[in-house]
């Protein structure tokens, strides 16, 4: 009986050491996992702040480039406005500083004036008398009338600047883009075209119905066109 009593005394001691040694090694292991979780997550509280740092300065710049576009093409909306009120103008038919004259019928330039010049200044002149015929110019270069790509194109063909007779259209891809030093064609392609030589007009658009190319003192408005110059001229 006695060695009964002393067996299970021994099997509860036995027991109660293994749970102490158990919850020794739990608490043991929670003391040295706790330091690693902690900095696991300070890692990723870190992680999550420098991409929110990140992200925001994204945001920041597309703001700022979108600013900056707003401003290219209010920019350029406000250029575009400015030309367009320029171009709607009228405009005088010669410049105070000009290098042509005009008599009220013919014009004419100084003998120190660039040869292709004086032949278009006086091929000009030899078409004042001439009507207007829509086509008329286009067959023939001399013709008995001339509508108002015919005239231009003979002008500058004349002055050795041009190898056919151009369309309206065709006027559109001629010489240069801009205002030239001696002459400029304005076009409005499929529309109308005409040629200003040191700022004097010649153009088939008048105050008289069916009246051909002239020289043409009055302003007008040259919205629509666009300008155009044979290369160094």
């Amino acid at each position: 009986m006695k060695t009964l009593i002393r067996l299970a005394l021994t099997v509860s001691l036995l027991a109660i050491a293994s749970a102490a040694n158990a919850q020794n090694g739990y608490s043991a292991a929670g003391y040295y996992a706790a330091p690693q979780a902690q900095a696991a997550y300070a890692q990723e509280q870190a992680n999550a702040q420098a991409w929110a740092a990140w992200n925001a300065q994204q945001q920041a710049n597309a703001a700022g480039w979108a600013r900056y576009y707003a401003d290219q093409a209010a920019a350029q909306a406000t250029a575009k406005q400015a030309a367009a009120q320029r171009a709607s103008a009228p405009r005088a038919a010669v410049g105070g500083n000009s290098q042509i004259r005009f008599d009220g019928r013919f014009a004419s330039v100084g003998q120190t004036a660039p040869q292709a010049l004086q032949f278009a200044v006086y091929a000009a002149n030899t078409l004042q008398n001439k009507p207007y015929v829509l086509g008329g110019g286009h067959r023939n270069i001399e013709d008995s009338a001339y509508d108002c790509s015919s005239s231009t194109s003979y002008v500058l063909m004349k002055a050795g600047l041009l190898n056919r007779c151009l369309s309206s259209k065709e006027f559109a891809n001629y010489g240069q883009a801009g205002v030239g030093r001696f002459i400029t064609i304005w076009v409005k392609p499929g529309e109308h075209v005409f040629v200003t030589i040191c700022g004097l007009r010649m153009d088939t658009s008048g105050q008289v119905t069916g009246e051909g190319p002239r020289w043409r003192t009055q302003g007008r408005n040259y919205a629509g066109f666009s300008p155009r110059h044979p290369v160094g001229f």
